[in-house]
Parts: structure tokens; C-alpha cells; sequence
């Protein structure tokens, strides 16, 4: 399928919890931010210079980008005529639902695996077409999947025990408004002992955080069909123009771009 847009998402009927992209960036970058899922990324033109955990990567073809949730990542075009990259994001309790066994890890945020890479980018052009097998497409996935997570050590955590009951408590209240002082009453800390320690955890504010939070849950929103200004005020923006600026700058496109995309595939997906 061709796409007018520069960025394009949709959702398979037969992979629940997945997200798929496919962006021709020139300009565009994605500054620090940090997401709910875990995500694998490949470039099939150009390349993208990317900070994870305070390493700079560059990723190319032939290698993988994995970036767990909560992980402070950003993404910029390594070459003045920008990038060509496609996404998997998946959801941690649908990836715990397709592999169980304990919590999963990537263990660096750059796999030089040209194997997987080739198999990830055929699975996610194949996901792109208009019939798509759905035994097949869960079956390689899987099985992509597990050969990818056999390099993550299993004593590594998916996140630390404060920060995921923390993500927690602000995704239940993403409507209402919170202050440092309260975010940090809940540890036991003062504000400034709570924001030193949050960030070197996180490399982001609380301010950016909860942002990026409300970014992510108002995408599953829209993918449903909720009208744009009803998901600004559902994740806690009280302005218009900053849900759509902030869904701009995120994620390349408008909120109704988006949600007009989400349903149309979603509505048509044999098209």
C-alpha cells in the first residue's frame, strides 16, 4: 500500500497489542521521550543517530534497534537526506501473553543481527499488505520474537518497582493535575531529593514523563475511534492546541491524522 503521508500507523486484526509504523523522515526528529511498549526498529534507507541509556548508536541497515518501556531514548536522520524506518511496538502484557516465563529484557538498545533484520522487515511489509495470513503472520513473529529476547539476561527487571507503581498511579489519573510535591509525598521525599532521583533513573523530568504518558495512552484512544478533543481532555491536556502540537511533535502527525488512519485500517483491513 502507498501512503501520502510520511508517517504511517495501522494494527493487524490478527496481532492484538501491536502497533506498526512505517516513516520516511527528512527533517523530522524525536526528541527524548520514552514509551509504554517495547519497540524494535529497523532503517531500510539512510540512517538514525539515536541516544538510549547514554550511548550513542547509530542504526543502519542490517541491525535492530530495542528499546524496552521506560527506557530514555531519542532519534535523529544520520544524513542530510533522511531516513527511511519501520516500527514494531508491542504491548508488555500481550508480549508476556506470547512469551511467557518471567518478565523479558533487551539487553542493549542496538542488536547487530542482519538475520533478524531481514526477517523483522519482511514480516512488517508483509503486514502492510491487504491480506494477510493470520496464522503465518503470528507464527514468524513469535518466533522473530524469541530469538530476539534469547539475548536479554534473565535476572534483568522490566523497571524499577517505584517507577512502574509511580507510571501506574499517573496512568489511572492522567485527567487530573499533579505537583512535584505530591508525586514525591509518595516516596517519603522533598521534592528536590524526588526529582534528583527520578531523573537519574529516567534521564527525563516528571513534567516530560507524564507528558510523554499521556501521549501514549491518547494514541490507543483515538485508535478506538474517541473523538480527538474527548481523548485531549480523557489523558489530562486542558488546551487544544497544546494535545495537538504535543501529538505533533511526538509522533509526526496530527491526532486526527492518526486516529483517521487507525480506523480506516481498522474498518477496511482487507482494502
Amino acid at each position: 500500500m502507498k501512503h501520502a503521508h510520511p508517517i504511517h500507523y495501522w494494527q493487524s486484526p490478527h496481532l492484538p497489542g501491536l502497533e506498526l509504523s512505517h516513516s520516511h523522515h527528512r527533517e523530522f526528529s524525536y526528541g527524548r521521550h520514552v514509551h509504554l511498549d517495547y519497540h524494535i526498529g529497523l532503517v531500510q534507507r539512510g540512517g538514525q543517530k539515536f541516544i538510549h541509556k547514554g550511548e550513542s548508536h547509530a542504526l543502519v541497515r542490517g541491525e535492530l534497534s530495542t528499546v524496552n518501556p521506560d527506557e530514555m531514548h531519542d532519534g535523529l536522520s544520520l544524513l542530510p537526506e533522511g531516513y527511511e524506518v519501520r516500527v514494531f511496538s508491542i504491548d508488555p502484557n500481550q508480549l508476556a501473553d506470547w512469551l511467557p516465563g518471567g518478565e523479558l529484557f533487551f539487553d542493549r538498545g542496538l542488536q547487530r543481527r542482519p538475520d533478524l533484520y531481514t526477517g523483522f522487515a519482511r514480516l512488517h511489509m508483509y503486514l502492510e499488505e491487504p491480506k494477510v495470513d493470520g496464522l503465518l503472520a503470528e507464527s514468524t513473529l513469535l518466533a522473530l520474537l524469541g530469538d530476539l529476547l534469547q539475548l536479554a539476561p534473565s535476572e534483568h527487571r522490566l523497571a524499577d518497582p517505584q517507577l512502574r507503581f509511580l507510571r501506574g498511579h499517573l496512568l489511572d489519573r492522567l485527567d487530573e493535575r499533579h505537583s512535584l510535591e505530591d508525586l514525591a509525598a509518595l516516596f517519603g521525599l522533598d521534592r528536590f531529593a524526588f526529582l534528583r532521583q527520578f531523573k537519574k533513573k529516567t534521564g527525563m523530568t516528571p513534567y516530560a514523563w507524564l507528558k510523554r504518558l499521556r501521549l501514549e495512552r491518547s494514541k490507543a484512544l483515538l485508535a478506538r475511534g474517541m473523538a480527538v478533543s474527548e481523548v485531549a481532555l480523557a489523558v489530562g491536556f486542558f488546551d487544544q492546541s497544546h494535545f495537538h502540537h504535543g501529538f505533533r511533535q511526538a509522533f509526526g502527525l496530527t491526532p486526527a491524522d492518526y486516529r483517521q488512519q487507525m480506523q480506516s485500517f481498522t474498518s477496511h483491513p482487507h482494502r
